[in-house]
């Protein structure tokens, strides 16, 4: 669960409001892209070999 954040300028003046939501898709988007790449690093290893 995330909860709703403000975000403020220099001046203390509110410039967004991220709500709890937008934050979990951000989240969940970015660790599944992150295990997506990390997977296909994995899978690249295994299949090059070095050739004299």
């Amino acid at each position: 669960m995330f909860y709703e954040v403000r975000v403020l300028d220099s001046n203390n003046k509110l410039k967004k409001i991220i709500n709890g939501q937008q934050l979990s898709r951000k989240y969940w988007d970015k660790f599944e892209s992150n295990f997506n790449v990390s997977a296909a690093k994995k899978t690249k290893k295994k299949s090059t070999g070095k050739s004299n």
